[in-house]
């Protein structure tokens, strides 16, 4: 019996950041636990192998052809198709593979996780008719318990985790554990893919290290941000691979495929400060030489000198830091982030002074927001940058499914009440238009405040670069394909 795993293409709208070549992650775990078990996993990376970047009205497709992505399924002959259902905005193409799946053999059963799905399964398997199963949650030993269904060992009614269709009705079942212990699971499995296709640059994705790869080193987010569904597929509890884990696993990766960098995707990397420091320590300690970011951000409240001298020690090269809003009582009482701006303050100081590279993520237009407090987080941001010279990026506030916010903004009449993919899709695109509208702003005033902050930040970027002359040039040494990207911004 044969498994396939599909990566689907995705789309992308005027204004995006070219898209990032990241390894499958999750379907690599899945594949290695299921190659474990003894059955053939196979994957299929429709959005980075023999991929093109294709025109449309208003947007561009990227990734395998479809025609071409219905030859592979038809050459490889899966009796099981695993599709990954990435985020809202990318989910219809998730579906347009699972139909192309059913027109090669409709007898294929066809199989979708990921976070969209988890958060609405039902209504998922209600609009999506070739899809079989929907997996919410983790879906490791899901899709084994798939695989064991297929082979006639398991009922579905007794598979956790997932929503299936019997005669004609969605049926949902209890939802599956989460994975206590991480380091049971084997590394994902690198051999089923081309690593020189994720570890090489390639024209028209952004990588901007040399020999990076992605690695998640944790699961799980016990804070309470309205914003944030994180909790919704990897649950509220703070799960984590061991520190001899990681390090065994780093050392893999550099042995075996050379790796020189490492984006750590974790949602709360250092969360356990002990595990974390172990972490840095043994890279110090087994001389592995690495470099290493935090591009989905960390609390900065977590962060004192000496462990930023360490982290810079094992080889960081730059740490981003959720901070979301520069009014404290937007924080406190509106995202709920529990952060005390003053810590960041204090975390901002200590990086410039061991020279450490940071950036800060900043959200405006939340329902309860004023155009005012809008303007104290970009000058927040702006005083960081000045004074600490530490990155914004600065997005708008959109209500993901299953969140606080969306329940807000559907209670309150702040958003449409039957949204499309592709609204979600543009909204997160730096020329989209925002979905939300209060009594205090309207999607076109976010727009306009965001857009002018970008402006005046380019400015600011041009004037540190002038000033220090030296970082600039060291920067565009270690990471030249970011002197194209540098320039586009700076006159678009």
């Amino acid at each position: 019996m044969k498994v396939l795993f599909i990566n689907p293409p995705q789309v992308f709208y005027p204004g995006s950041e070219p898209p990032a070549g990241n390894l499958p992650i999750g379907l690599l775990y899945m594949a290695a636990v299921l190659e474990n078990a003894g059955y053939q996993a196979e994957i299929l990376d429709a959005f980075m192998a023999d991929y093109e970047f294709q025109k449309n009205s208003g947007s561009i497709n990227v990734g395998m052809p479809y025609e071409q992505i219905k030859e592979e399924i038809h050459r490889r002959k899966p009796d099981i198709a695993g599709i990954a259902g990435p985020f809202t905005c990318q989910i219809e193409n998730s579906i347009k593979v699972t139909n192309l799946v059913k027109e090669v053999d409709s007898s294929i059963l066809t199989v979708v996780g990921g976070p969209h799905v988890t958060t609405v399964p039902k209504g998922f398997l209600e609009e999506a008719n070739s899809v079989d199963i929907a997996v919410a949650g983790e879906g490791e030993y899901a899709m084994l318990d798939v695989a064991r269904y297929f082979e006639g060992k398991k009922p579905l009614r007794d598979i956790q985790g997932i929503a299936y269709r019997q005669n004609g009705a969605v049926m949902v079942n209890h939802p599956r554990p989460f994975i206590s212990d991480l380091d049971e699971l084997p590394y994902p499995a690198y051999n089923l893919v081309d690593m020189e296709q994720y570890l090489s640059p390639k024209i028209g994705y952004r990588s901007f290290q040399d020999r990076a790869i992605s690695m998640i080193t944790s699961r799980g987010c016990p804070f309470n941000c309205c914003f944030c569904a994180v909790h919704l597929h990897m649950g509220r509890g703070f799960r984590a691979h061991s520190a001899s884990y990681v390090l065994n696993h780093i050392q893999y990766v550099v042995d075996k495929y050379k790796v020189k960098n490492i984006f750590f995707e974790d949602d709360n990397l250092t969360l356990e400060l002990k595990r974390f420091e172990a972490i840095c320590d043994g890279i110090i300690e087994r001389k592995i030489k690495i470099g290493w970011e935090t591009p989905n951000g960390v609390r900065a409240d977590c962060l004192n000198l000496d462990l930023l001298k360490k982290m810079k020690r094992s080889g960081c090269k730059s740490v981003f830091v959720g901070i979301e809003s520069g009014d404290q009582q937007v924080l406190d009482k509106v995202i709920c982030k529990s952060l005390d701006l003053n810590r960041v303050v204090e975390f901002a100081k200590n990086a410039k002074e061991i020279g450490l590279k940071t950036g800060a993520f900043y959200i405006i237009g939340f329902p309860s927001e004023k155009k005012e407090d809008m303007h104290k987080t970009v000058d927040f941001a702006f005083k960081l940058k000045r004074e600490y010279d530490v990155g914004m990026h600065l997005f708008i506030a959109t209500p993901s499914y299953g969140t606080r916010l969306y329940e807000q903004c559907k209670e309150r009449g702040y958003i449409q009440q039957d949204l499309s993919w592709n609204a979600f899709a543009q909204a997160r695109q730096v020329k989209g238009m925002p979905l939300i509208s209060t009594e205090d702003f309207t999607p076109a005033e976010v727009k306009e405040i965001a857009e002018k902050a970008l402006r005046e930040y380019k400015k600011l970027s041009l004037i540190s670069h002038l000033k220090h002359p030296g970082k600039a040039l060291k920067t565009a040494f270690e990471q030249p394909q970011l002197i194209g990207k540098y320039i586009k911004n700076l006159f678009s």
